[in-house]
């Protein structure tokens, strides 16, 4: 199976609980690394982004609290449905949520639409990496700028252990009792071990045409922040 149809049915599987797991299993620190993201990719009022996997809405979120408009496409349709009401609960309407599906290989806008583009951890499961950098160059104006989250190998051998030990044997048991799924998430010490390599990512995109590459690890590298202008 094309590994994008089969993350997209894994993330079909759990989009119902996919809010309160995350948050829980991430011991919240995930809203540390969307804040970051936000800040970084210099949104803000008068401004518009795309956010290409946006899951259930909490990266769009962190955009528009800065004052960004932001157009929200996931490669799951059933995670796109969860984040208009979030948008609604917290009285934002700085959002056009498109629900697409969208394909970060063939994204469904005009040239030069958007002031900034952001993926949080999803760049690893594209297949065509090369195709999506082209679409992301397309989309974006001049001068505009891409903010990858992602994944990345712990910094430190003891972080290393500790985040083998967690992954491997301890998130999956906890996300299977919190969802009543013994299996809901298995697929995960999979997906979010499939680090990229930081610097193999950030010549990548140096070679799709991306200027001023630099990437920043975070909480001692479980993830990392790439940026690179159009």
């Amino acid at each position: 199976m094309p590994e994008g149809k089969r993350v997209q049915q894994m993330f079909s599987g759990i989009a119902g609980r996919y809010d309160v797991l995350n948050h829980l299993l991430s011991l919240g620190i995930d809203f540390y690394w969307w804040w970051r993201m936000a800040r970084v990719s210099g949104a803000g009022p008068g401004r518009r982004y795309l956010d290409v996997a946006a899951g259930t809405g909490d990266s769009s979120l962190a955009l528009a609290r800065r004052g960004a408009e932001v157009v929200s496409t996931d490669f799951t349709q059933a995670m796109l449905r969860l984040g208009p009401a979030k948008f609604r609960r917290k009285g934002l309407n700085r959002l056009v949520w498109a629900s697409v599906g969208a394909d970060a290989q063939c994204l469904p806008f005009q040239d030069g639409a958007f002031d900034g583009l952001t993926i949080c951890y999803g760049i690893r499961n594209v297949e065509h990496r090369d195709r999506a950098y082209a679409e992301f160059l397309r989309v974006l104006r001049p001068g505009g700028q891409l903010t990858i989250l992602e994944f990345s190998r712990p910094r430190w051998a003891w972080l290393r252990g500790l985040y083998n030990w967690y992954s491997l044997r301890l998130l999956p048991r906890i996300g299977g009792w919190i969802s009543g799924d013994a299996g809901a998430y298995t697929y995960l010490p999979e997906s979010i071990r499939a680090f990229p390599d930081q610097a193999a990512l950030a010549a990548e995109l140096r070679a799709a045409g991306f200027q001023g590459v630099r990437w920043t690890s975070l909480s001692g590298g479980i993830v990392a922040l790439h940026v690179g202008l159009r």
